[in-house]
């Protein structure tokens, strides 16, 4: 899924002018005539104005408010009926938005470039522009902390080397044997994989993150070519063994290199699709660790009922389905016997085998927001040095702004006092009779 391009700016007119806008702030969609005056659609900087204060959560009235305008005068800038609006005002805003103003002026160059391929059932319109929102609102930020400069966190490269497959192979081998060398390389052997997330960030060095996303979306790759950052993040939700599978799933698309075609808005499954959880399955419950557990607890092949397939699923962190898929490719069970064993819910099986109040506990960390670690510690470190507000933060975390402000004085980040900056008079003096 790729965000469209905002229209280029059309040409200077009446309705579209804004005076003496400092050229840091511009770009190409802006123009600019001899008097160094800029000429931006007022329409479009209206809705962005719109979209922002919408995803900071206030309303026209909060918004006016805290940027000194009277309500009238903001629904008319977002509407673009306003004829005029100075850079004071847009200045204000976006002090009021906690954003740059050249995302108002100019739009977010992000937005346009980055690519996002979503793991999907039926989704519609709206629910896809909802996910590309909460992509875009991580990835943004993090192309804004690049100003911090060179000491602050980059997106690190991957160490590990995952060789070439060989296409010859049926669809569950090539997944199989990707998973295997994943684990040789991490040196996993067959254990349980306690962090899925954090062998991703190992492994390939990319951010991960656990999103309030809609219920048709598990989980999603997305990519910002310029900055060559990437991001796979899941949706929250009560099922932490739907979450790892999702993890590991985006995964295997990572590692296969799969674009964005892969995924079909559609409910049916793609080859790639089914490739990708043949990897999650192997990756999570390799077959090998599954034998030895089978080997150490001395149960042999034709006595594995639901309790053993219960405790193999604990075992491993994986749904029973997933077991029981496994189960039946080993020739454990046969497909008649899944067939009877399938459809009992992780929380059924947690209460009856004795799990209960962990697998509830394990629930509510899976509903948590859970922020890029890479980003989240950038951000922190610019909101110490007052170059960012809290609602960027709160963003991240998933909390309110006072919630988030709440937990770092708690936590001792304070943001450092603004420096006072002496004016050079007689460099403004000259750039006066420069003008002039």
């Amino acid at each position: 899924m790729q965000s469209r391009r905002e229209p280029v700016a059309a040409a200077p007119t009446c309705q579209t002018r804004l005076v003496d806008i400092p050229l840091a702030i511009l770009n190409q969609a802006c123009r600019i005539d001899s008097r160094r005056r800029c000429f931006v659609d007022l329409q479009l900087v209206g809705e962005r104005i719109r979209r922002e204060r919408e995803h900071a959560g206030l309303s026209q009235r909060d918004l006016a408010a805290r940027a000194h305008l009277s309500q009238p005068t903001l629904t008319r800038i977002e509407t673009g009926a306003r004829a005029n609006v100075t850079l004071a005002e847009l200045d204000r805003l976006a002090v009021a938005l906690d954003i740059p103003v050249r995302l108002l002026t100019c739009g977010n160059p992000v937005r346009s470039r980055v690519r996002i391929a979503v793991r999907i059932n039926d989704v519609t319109t709206g629910e896809r522009e909802d996910a590309l929102r909460r992509t875009l609102q991580v990835l943004e930020l993090d192309a804004r902390l690049d100003g911090l400069g060179p000491s602050t966190a980059q997106q690190r490269k991957s160490d590990g080397f995952v060789p070439v497959l060989d296409e010859a192979l049926s669809t569950e081998q090539q997944a199989r044997v990707l998973a295997q060398r994943v684990r040789a390389v991490l040196h996993l052997d067959s254990a349980p994989i306690a962090d899925v997330d954090d062998l991703i960030e190992q492994l390939t060095g990319v951010d991960t993150a656990v999103l309030e996303l809609p219920k048709t979306i598990d989980g999603f790759t997305a990519t910002d070519p310029e900055r060559s950052t990437t991001l796979i993040a899941v949706r929250a939700c009560d099922v932490p063994e739907r979450q790892r599978f999702s993890f590991a799933h985006e995964l295997g698309h990572l590692l296969w290199g799969d674009g964005a075609q892969v995924h079909e808005l559609s409910a049916k499954r793609t080859p790639g699709e089914r490739r990708c959880d043949a990897f999650a399955r192997h990756l999570l419950a390799p077959q090998e660790g599954i034998a030895a557990w089978l080997s150490a607890e001395k149960i042999s092949a034709n006595c594995v009922n639901e309790r053993t397939a219960a405790l193999l699923a604990r075992h491993f962190r994986v749904s029973f389905a997933v077991m029981l898929i496994q189960l039946e490719e080993m020739s454990v069970l046969t497909e008649k016997e899944k067939r009877e064993l399938w459809g009992t819910t992780g929380t059924q099986l947690a209460q009856r085998y004795g799990w209960g109040p962990a697998y509830k506990q394990e629930q509510r960390a899976a509903q948590a927001v859970r922020a890029p670690r890479r980003i989240l510690e950038r951000a922190v470190e610019a909101y110490r040095q007052n170059m960012i507000g809290v609602r960027a933060l709160a963003m991240l975390e998933g909390h309110s702004p006072e919630e988030a402000e709440s937990r770092l004085r708690e936590a001792g980040i304070v943001p450092n006092p603004p420096t006072p900056k002496r004016a050079n008079l007689s460099r403004l003096v000259a750039r006066g009779l420069a003008k002039e």
